[in-house]
């Protein structure tokens, strides 16, 4: 269950920094992480020995994250761009229908993969705590936490620039407590990579929803995991006008759980994760 390192190349050329450990025989359950962070924000999982028995994860930095290429245009931030970094990933790693897991704006690029990627290219879908798709959405979505954060995430002002980032991972938290500052300090260190420009380029694609509730409605399998007491997000709004076009879907909301739920509530997510993909 060593973990193995690679950076591939995207059709663009640009370089995509990911990782994979677990069992080789087992399902595939690819982790796309949030807005500012990288493949640090699932250690947890990656050290979960119950979770690497039985599938084999594979994590990856989003274009502008983390350690892979941040190209400086806008144009470089389309959706199917998007969808081919997570093909080169899964082909990198050689694994075939994987499931993706994605977790807060990490979500958002399974609409990428349903529009852009060949009928049946996943398995299912894994939402935690998660931003279906990029558009009108996000005004009922995203909470007053959310909606404060994000004009304070683009300002030029240094100081409130690295402030709003610290807020914004403390907000995805509800236990914050001396046992996790070492995990918060290390998010915050990712999210202080991206500048402006980065977090505009990373929230600003145009993205059509209707694929992915087609594939819902075909039958593509899906997970929706989020906690009732998510500060950043209103759940409900996406399971409301995105999961309820899935017939085939279980929808699992925990009681106390905030927005880094596979990070709080690890055991329980871990457990619903391994029901969904070995079922």
């Amino acid at each position: 269950m060593s973990k193995v390192s690679k950076l591939v190349t995207s059709s663009d050329g640009c370089e995509i920094f990911a990782e994979g450990a677990g069992n080789l025989e087992g399902p595939t359950i690819v982790l796309v992480h949030g807005l500012g962070s990288s493949t640090v924000i699932f250690n947890n999982l990656f050290k979960d020995d119950q979770l690497l028995s039985k599938v084999y994860l594979v994590r990856y930095d989003m274009r502008s994250h983390g350690r892979s290429g941040r190209p400086a245009n806008q144009s470089d931030y389309s959706s199917p761009k998007f969808a081919a970094d997570f093909m080169a990933v899964v082909e990198g790693f050689n694994r075939q229908k994987p499931y993706l897991l994605g977790w807060s704006l990490g979500g958002t690029v399974a609409t990428d993969v349903c529009t852009h990627c060949p009928a049946g290219y996943v398995s299912g879908i894994i939402y935690v705590s998660a931003l279906p798709y990029i558009g009108a959405i996000m005004m009922d979505l995203g909470k007053e936490c959310l909606k404060n954060l994000h004009p304070r995430l683009l300002t030029q002002d240094a100081a409130d620039a690295l402030k709003a980032r610290i807020d914004f991972v403390d907000s995805t938290i509800n236990d914050r407590n001396a046992s996790n500052w070492d995990d918060r300090l290390l998010w915050v260190g990712a999210f202080s990579h991206l500048n402006a420009n980065d977090v505009l380029n990373a929230m600003s694609r145009q993205q059509d929803p209707e694929p992915l509730l087609a594939a819902g409605r075909g039958g593509l399998r899906l997970l929706h995991l989020y906690g009732d007491a998510d500060q950043q997000l209103d759940n409900a709004v996406a399971e409301a006008q995105v999961s309820q076009h899935f017939i085939d879907k279980k929808v699992v909301v925990i009681k106390g759980g905030g927005h880094a739920l596979f990070y709080e509530f690890q055991g329980q997510v871990v457990e619903e994760v391994l029901a969904f993909v070995t079922k």
